[in-house]
């Protein structure tokens, strides 16, 4: 029975309680034969009997009576709503999991969860939010949980969102700008706190084929502060009624379920980590899924469901029937699993060894080429280095000091011990789709105290950001040879995990698919805004003496299809800084945009000599003074924000 059909009752009739209570009976009677026998009691009834575990009877019976009408009427079916009353969705915190921001609980789980809160809150650490980058829309998947140092397991239909299947193995998805979607597990994501403890997915290992159950398997970098959590298989099997909790990260699903009550139950906050206690109803038939009825949502999708007693793993959530069950693929079917990829794998484990390229690796390698678009007046130079000439890292086979890599070059700082300047040629009519292949490494041809490997980007919110991005050198005969080289450190700068990125790594593709660009040719200079006011992180073993950006700069030039002269653009990914003591009013930060500015204010800012390409900037060849925003820089929302012709900014 329904809601709206109840409403009617409720709002037509006088005696609502007793229709209502014919209503449920006549609901029951047609689900159940005849000659069946009678039902299990439902968890109202248990409550009513304080769980003692019989059906009621007398007055139990008539405590049923009175209270099914008017929760049936508010909300759903009688069994439903009750549990969701007695089902409440508890916060977990990296210290506590808090029990009293909640609706009220089933007695005998609230004590169950206060009893055990040291041991749930272990197994809590290892379960985390499968957060996405470069999906079209989405900021994660759903849930998945360690059972092994460095084996994951989650849904198949939340694997399925960033990887696909091949006819020998996996690989993730394309996203946004043709970039592969990147999956990492974040054992944080609390209620209130930006704080994130990320484990990169690196390989999918195994999606269960559409006619088996609803798991996956992936593997991720083992960090110290994310225990496996053990699961409950062999010959256990869980009878109806074993306490449980699922946890995980539960999301708005307003379309699924009713929203005040969505709203009531989850205190109206969520993708934040929860747990969410409740008791197992039944199992099918096979013993592969048990049914559950704790609270969930759409994000709970690969959540372990935990035996409140033990703090073992009973099964993995797959799916909910709002008002119904939820329901949850059995320990020992995943067990199994996971026994079988552990046996097929040489091991599970990241290697943690810094790798090193040797320098003759690059003995034929041709670097950046300042004439890719044209000689003369159509050249595109390396910028001068003006202050920061003594500053570049010296280099074994090269006196300029400039690392070649294919169809790339980077300029290396040796105080920064990042790149100051890389410079790609592109060229988009022999593009090469790569599937993604490289690891980071450091770069022999430098003294390693001028450059910053995996210790700058352990346990915090950083990413390794490439400079050159990995898919822009891909072209030509040597295009994976080239992809593999940008997975060098010497190509990479911090990054904060959650900058907004969009516009920015879709530039290139604006610029070459725009239709001045003349041959789908383009050179991009690109680097980081050195600033003497950039913060170190406070406790980094091995990188605490390395400032991090805040911003970066691009100039990409092109040869403009129908002047046939060089159009040289710059921007700038910033939070506003550059450009604050420009403007007539006051700047507010705010996130992180992409900004199309003049060139000449990119020198300004970064020290570096751009006079060769200034006289080709569409916006002015002069750092502009004073004046209104819109004179100083323009918001890029898209291809058709960028400013390529000769008509720029007065």
């Amino acid at each position: 029975m329904f809601r709206s059909q109840l409403d009617q009752v409720r709002s037509r009739t006088d005696d609502f309680r007793d229709r209502a209570a014919r209503i449920l009976a006549a609901r029951r009677a047609a689900l159940i034969p005849a000659a069946a026998p009678p039902p299990p009691p439902s968890a109202l009834e248990l409550a009513a009997e304080g769980r003692a575990g019989t059906a009621p009877s007398g007055a139990a019976d008539t405590a049923l009576l009175e209270l099914v009408p008017e929760a049936l009427g508010q909300y759903g079916w009688a069994e439903a709503i009750v549990l969701a009353q007695l089902r409440p969705a508890f916060f977990v915190f990296e210290s506590a999991i808090d029990v009293t921001d909640a609706v009220e609980a089933d007695p005998q789980l609230l004590r169950l969860v206060a009893e055990n809160q040291a041991t749930l809150l272990s197994r809590c650490k290892g379960v985390g939010r499968v957060d996405l980058t470069n999906h079209f829309s989405l900021p994660y998947g759903g849930t998945g949980f360690l059972i092994d140092d460095t084996l994951v397991v989650t849904n198949r239909h939340v694997a399925l969102i960033f990887a696909e299947r091949l006819r020998m193995g996996y690989r993730f998805r394309r996203g946004r700008f043709g970039a592969e979607m990147e999956a990492r597990l974040n054992y944080h994501g609390f209620l209130g706190s930006a704080s994130k403890l990320r484990a990169e997915v690196s390989d999918v290992l195994y999606i269960a084929a559409d006619h088996e159950p609803d798991f996956a398997l992936l593997r991720v970098a083992r960090l110290d502060d994310a225990p496996k959590l053990a699961l409950l298989g062999g010959t256990h099997r869980t009878e109806p009624q074993t306490p449980v909790a699922v946890v995980g990260y539960p999301a708005e699903d307003g379309d699924r379920n009713d929203t005040p009550l969505m709203d009531e139950v989850f205190r109206g906050q969520y993708e934040v980590k929860r747990l969410a206690p409740g008791f197992v109803t039944a199992r099918s038939d096979n013993d592969i899924v048990l049914l559950a009825d704790y609270s969930s949502l759409g994000g709970n999708s690969g959540s372990p469901v935990i035996e409140l007693s033990s703090g073992k793993v009973l099964g993995l959530h797959f799916a909910g029937r709002f008002m119904e069950n939820n329901y949850a693929v059995a320990a020992d079917v995943v067990e199994s699993a996971r026994a079988q990829v552990i046996r097929s794998l040489p091991g599970t484990a990241i290697p943690a060894p810094q790798h090193i390229s040797k320098p003759d690796a690059f003995a034929a390698r041709n670097g950046y080429d300042p004439h890719f678009l044209g000689t003369g007046t159509l050249s595109v130079p390396l910028p001068g280095l003006g202050s920061w000439e003594a500053d570049v890292a010296p280099v074994s086979d090269a006196a300029d000091g400039v690392l070649r890599y294919r169809n790339f070059s980077v300029i290396q700082s040796a105080s920064r011990r990042l790149p100051l300047v890389t410079a790609v040629n592109i060229d988009g009519t022999q593009s090469v789709v790569l599937k993604r292949k490289g690891e980071w490494r450091l770069d022999g041809r430098i003294e390693a105290k001028h450059q910053i490997g995996n210790a700058l980007y352990v346990e915090n919110a950083l990413d390794r950001g490439h400079m050159v991005r990995r898919r822009d050198p891909g072209w030509g005969p040597h295009a994976q040879e080239a992809e593999i080289d940008t997975f060098h450190y010497t190509n990479s700068a911090p990054q904060h995990e959650d900058l907004n990125q969009r516009d920015w790594v879709g530039l290139e593709d604006y610029v070459l698919e725009a239709a001045e660009t003349r041959g789908f040719r383009v050179s991009v200079l690109t680097g980081p805004v050195f600033d003497a006011a950039d913060r170190k992180l406070k406790v980094q073993p091995g990188a605490e003496d390395v400032p991090i950006p805040e911003e970066f700069w691009k100039v990409a030039v092109m040869v403009n299809d129908a002047t046939g002269q060089l159009s040289a653009t710059g921007y700038v990914l910033s939070q506003g800084r550059m450009i604050r003591n420009l403007i007539e009013s006051p700047f507010v930060y705010g996130r992180y945009k992409t900004y199309q500015v003049r060139i000449a204010l990119i020198a300004a800012e970064t020290g570096l000599d751009f006079s060769a390409l200034t006289p080709f900037d569409p916006l002015g060849a002069d750092t502009p003074t004073e004046a209104s925003f819109a004179a100083v820089a323009r918001v890029v929302n898209g291809p058709g924000s960028l400013v390529l012709g000769s008509t720029g900014l007065s």
